[in-house]
């Protein structure tokens, strides 16, 4: 039994933060730590969830909903409920009021969906997938965003809008390619007060996909993280520390540690806690 039974499944967002610091994710994965959530993972979900509302019926439908019916249902529904699902106001963390955030949220679904959906036809939503990949001793498990005949859509909400991805997207996408073997689309839409949206359409390196060599690579890099976590879990048990390797990384532009929900009882910062 893999790591004594403790890890059921590895993801793309999992691998991300392995590789970004493997004491945050012996935390996230191994000890099951809930790390206080950011404003704008509650702002991505809830997007989220007011497009799924739309895109789910236009499997059948083939048609949008008015916008301002999304909006409406990003507001009322979409919203409160993942502010609930993330343990309530008091439990995020927010860089600004909620109600900003929220008028941010609103603004971004409604300029998505007036600009990108019209232009998508979804045959599936928010579906799990598993798969397994030969060495690794448990299956890959995600959700895509929303699936197309030919590809994969998922869609990233930050402060500014990206128009090539990341090394995480990266590997997300080619998970996303490993499963199903179409190319993932990257939708990136900014928070302004005009979003900015990159699709492939404008920005032709908003695409992932993979040949049959990178194919082979992909795995074998998904092989090495599991290689990694189990001589970490040998070397330092499920309760030992792991590498502190956030010291020494970036994400979303800034220092790893910024964006950490652990930082306030991690051992790496004791000097701030005196």
């Amino acid at each position: 039994m893999w790591l004594d039974g403790v890890l059921k499944h590895l993801s793309a967002s999992g691998l991300r933060l392995l590789r970004i610091c493997p004491e945050a994710w012996r935390r996230r994965y191994i000890l099951d730590m809930k790390e206080r959530p950011g404003e704008a993972l509650v702002m991505g979900s809830a997007v989220h969830a007011a497009l799924a509302f739309t895109h789910t019926q236009k499997i059948e439908s083939h048609e949008d909903l008015p916008v301002t019916e999304v909006v409406e249902y990003f507001n009322d529904a979409a919203w409160p409920e993942a502010v609930e699902e993330d343990g309530g106001l008091d439990e995020i963390r927010w860089d600004n009021k909620p109600d900003t955030v929220r008028s941010d949220g609103a603004r971004v679904t409604g300029a998505y969906h007036s600009i990108v959906s019209p232009r998508v036809q979804p045959i599936r939503v928010e579906e799990r997938f598993e798969f397994t990949i030969p060495g690794v001793p448990v299956p890959i498990v995600g959700y895509i965003d929303f699936e197309e005949e030919m590809d994969n859509v998922d869609l990233k909400t930050g402060k500014s809008v990206q128009k090539k991805p990341d090394a995480n997207w990266r590997l997300q996408g080619s998970i996303y390619t490993l499963y199903n073997s179409k190319p993932t689309h990257f939708h990136s839409a900014s928070r302004a007060k005009v979003p900015s949206i990159a699709t492939p359409l404008e920005h032709e390196q908003m695409m992932v996909t993979t040949g049959i060599l990178q194919r082979e690579a992909i795995e074998n890099v998904i092989r090495a993280h599991a290689i990694d976590i189990e001589r970490y879990y040998d070397r330092y048990g499920p309760d030992g520390t792991w590498p502190l390797s956030g010291l020494v990384h970036d994400y979303r532009g800034g220092p790893a540690c910024d964006y950490c929900g652990f930082r306030k009882d991690c051992p790496a910062w004791k000097h701030e806690r005196g």
